[in-house]
């Protein structure tokens, strides 16, 4: 299974070093916002020798449509932050990449587009 990553702290670096572990998943990609450790492999961050090119990219500088494009993936797993669904939560559901929402705390706006997105993909949240 391909995953793509947005959040690259303390719980995303967690969760790509299992992912990266893992033989049945591939860390196609990792989405931060800012432009630290831009085109950078999260692998080589994590001291991990795998195969998958988990590449990292910056929301400054690349567009989600164009990322889930060119690197498509089965599931997005996201630890950023709760504005965050909006920005790939329509394409992602229209493509049927299936969303895992690991947001502590959302305002009632996200959780009606949550629930919108699940009914064109798997949402967890």
């Amino acid at each position: 299974m391909k995953i793509g990553l947005l959040g690259f702290g303390k719980a995303g670096k967690a969760v790509a070093n299992v992912i990266l572990q893992h033989k049945d998943f591939s860390l196609e990609w990792v989405l931060k916002k800012t432009d630290t450790l831009n085109k950078l492999s999260a692998k080589d961050i994590l001291g991990i020798s795998a195969s998958d090119d988990a590449l990292i990219y910056s929301q400054n500088s690349t567009d989600i449509e164009t990322l889930l494009e060119d690197h498509p993936v089965d599931f997005v797993i996201d630890f950023s932050n709760e504005e965050s669904i909006h920005l790939y939560g329509k394409f992602a559901a229209r493509k049927k990449i299936k969303i895992i929402s690991a947001i502590s705390h959302y305002g009632e706006n996200e959780i009606r587009v949550l629930k919108e997105l699940a009914t064109d993909t798997v949402v967890f949240w």
